[in-house]
């Protein structure tokens, strides 16, 4: 580490549950920045701080148990520490469960690296009775020990003031001893001198290194020298055939060893208290009988706050957009602009600003609820309750509220995949959420089924309409599933936190980085895509906008052919066009297009009932609106994702409606 710098980077690292997310908030506020780890789709997370004269850029590692990659996030935290280690490690630990995050600690420890550890939640370590001997924690693992709450602020300055001081003599830090099996211990120590010798410039202690070579299946890629790897490669085979279980294992068995001794002598032995409010919330909670309604229950709650409050909210900032660009085209005309212009700016420029706004309401309110159930400790739960359902399509149950929450706006569910802790989860929910059945595609429905049912017949077509978008969600899972889009399902390991209240601080602070990334990530594809619709619409500038005359126009008839065995004519196709800026702007374009006063009769009169559940069928499962696109493109960062999510609807969507509309034919329906 570069002392003379002013400019230090710390790797925030620990198993999953330990506060890690709200401790890297609490030290950096609202300044952080995100991006995707290199090559997957795991978001990553940066934040900076000032200590004393020091400038720290702050990493928020993915939570991972061991550096001995089984999950895509463990492997990125073990590239991490391999390829560009950090000037300084802080890893958290659970006050409550030290033995659960020791393991990991002790190999942080091992790597040479300038560390601090904090204890954390130690608050409700305290309500259940328990007591440390930090001191003996901080002189077995060679490193400074602060105990602290990152909920409540608690320990905070003190953390402060022992990084600062590791920064100051980086050199106090010390590597931890672990006792091994003789054998395993000569392999550490020839192959660390092999290690020496090579002249291999790392700032890992070697003795680290070498323990990676040997827990790992592919050491070509850890380390650049033929001699260090064929060594590597006969302690392994020797190994393998002495031990009477694999090396990775016999590695981690030294390890949580060691943890187990260390916690005991930390604890005093002292036996944990179980904390009697979670004992008695879960009774009720994770009821064998009324636990899955508790769920719906609260998933609907959840669902009315979001949509409930959202949508005239939503309405709000649709109506204050719409009297603005009223107001500023009163203004633009009174000026003479040319009449090119003002389409562009108001039809599309403004109106592109306006569905970007227009999903703020929702989203904070999403994140709010969410941060809500996270904090609280029952996401763990609800996760716990559908981890059998989901399962059959590999995803863990977490997974079910996001798709769940589809079903009122795609855009904000497909943001709320963060919360799952795969890559494999992430990438096939966010590809399933555009087949649920948002608000705005119900628009549509409604007014359809009311144009062509009668009263008695229509919501029976609605009901039908959600049962497809089940159906689908659960058929393309496992298609999905099948063809390993994604990945290889991961190990999915279930943490049970206990419940605690959680703060304003942290709600409100997640809830404004949100918005933040949303507007940055997002906002500038939605105003793009809304721009190049509105050119498709209102070009050539001497034609109606809408007409069949325009570049729409004519690519509807263009596509004429292929939607025609569907039973939709190019005016709904041009409609179609339309509901890529946004599904609630189909029934519009469809005015615009028929342009007339009496739509309800121009459109009786041209489609058929056959006709509009085929356009309907079309609308439910065809590319969702531009929004959603854009944020599965930010959200996943991965171009194929984005084209498979955009190839797979249209594909979805013309099978199914091309074999609905052609059997009503052959039975005769019309």
């Amino acid at each position: 580490m570069n002392q003379t710098a002013k400019f230090y980077t710390i790797a925030l690292a620990a198993i999953p549950n330990s506060g890690k997310t709200t401790l890297f908030n609490r030290l950096t506020g609202a300044s952080q920045a995100t991006g995707n780890w290199p090559g997957v789709s795991i978001e990553q997370k940066s934040g900076n701080f000032a200590l004393g004269e020091y400038n720290i850029t702050l990493i928020d590692l993915p939570g991972a148990y061991s550096l001995s990659p089984v999950t895509e996030e463990e492997r990125i935290v073990r590239n991490y520490f391999l390829q560009s280690p950090p000037d300084i490690i802080l890893n958290i630990l659970d006050a409550r469960n030290l033995y659960r995050g020791l393991g990991l600690t002790l190999q942080m420890a091992l790597s040479g690296l300038p560390m601090a550890v904090a204890v954390n939640m130690i608050d409700e370590a305290r309500r259940q009775g328990i007591s440390f001997d930090l001191k003996v924690l901080s002189q077995h693992l060679g490193v400074p020990v602060i105990e602290l709450s990152a909920r409540t602020g608690e320990g905070i300055p003190d953390l402060k003031q022992d990084l600062y001081e590791v920064i100051k003599h980086p050199e106090k830090t010390r590597s931890p001893h672990i006792s091994c099996p003789p054998l395993l211990e000569k392999a550490f120590i020839e192959i660390t001198e092999a290690i020496n010798q090579s002249g291999i410039d790392t700032r890992l202690d070697h003795t680290f290194l070498a323990m990676r070579l040997l827990e790992e299946d592919e050491q070509e890629q850890l380390i650049n020298n033929d001699k260090v790897a064929t060594l590597v490669q006969q302690w392994y085979r020797r190994l393998k055939q002495s031990l009477k279980t694999s090396v990775p294992v016999a590695c981690a068995n030294c390890r949580f060893n060691a943890a187990r001794g260390l916690a005991m002598e930390v604890l005093h032995d002292q036996p944990v208290f179980e904390d009697q409010l979670t004992k008695q919330l879960d009774c009720i909670l994770l009821h064998r009988f009324f636990g899955l309604p508790i769920f719906f229950l609260l998933m609907f709650l959840l669902f009315q706050g979001v949509y409930g409050l959202g949508a005239p909210l939503q309405e709000l900032f649709s109506t204050g957009f719409e009297i603005a660009g009223n107001w500023l085209a009163g203004l633009a005309l009174s000026l003479s602009w040319p009449i090119w212009l003002q389409s562009f700016l108001f039809d599309g420029l403004w109106q592109g600003i306006s569905v970007v706004t227009s999903f703020f309401p929702i989203i904070a309110l999403f994140f709010l609820f969410m941060s809500l159930i996270e904090d609280s400790g029952y996401m763990a739960r609800a996760a716990f309750l559908m981890d059998r359902l989901m399962h059959w399509l590999g995803l863990d149950g977490k997974a079910f509220i996001t798709i769940l929450l589809g079903y009122g706006c795609n855009v904000p569910a497909i943001m709320g995949t963060r919360i799952l802790t795969s890559s494999y989860s992430r990438i096939l929910t966010m590809l399933l959420i555009p087949f649920t059945l948002c608000t705005a595609r119900l628009q549509i429905f409604v007014f359809l089924t009311a144009l062509f049912f009668s009263p008695l017949i229509a919501p029976w077509i609605i009901l039908s309409l959600y049962v497809c978008s089940f159906g689908a969600v659960i058929i393309i899972g496992l298609i999905l599933k099948l063809f390993r889009i994604g990945g290889s399902p991961e190990p999915f390991i279930m943490e049970i936190p206990p419940y605690r209240l959680p703060t304003l601080h942290s709600i409100g602070l997640r809830t404004w980085y949100e918005l933040k990334d949303f507007f940055f990530r997002a906002a500038t594809l939605i105003v793009a895509g809304v721009l190049i619709v509105w050119l498709l619409i209102h070009m050539p500038a001497d034609v109606p906008p809408g007409s069949a005359a325009t570049w729409a126009g004519q690519l509807g008839h263009m596509l004429e052919p292929v939607f025609y065995p569907l039973g939709i004519d190019w005016q709904e196709t041009v409609a179609l066009i339309f509901g890529f800026i946004a599904k609630e702007i189909v029934v519009g374009g469809l005015a615009v297009i028929y342009g007339g006063s009496d739509l309800a009769g121009q459109m009786s009169s041209h489609i058929t009932p056959l006709q509009s559940i085929s356009f309907m069928l079309f609308c439910l499962l065809y590319t969702p609106c531009i929004a959603t696109i854009a944020t599965i493109w930010s959200e996943s960062r991965s171009i194929k994702i984005t084209l498979l999510s955009l190839v797979s609807g249209l594909g979805i969507a013309w099978i199914t409606s091309f074999v609905f509309y052609q059997s009503g034919l052959l039975f005769g329906f019309h």
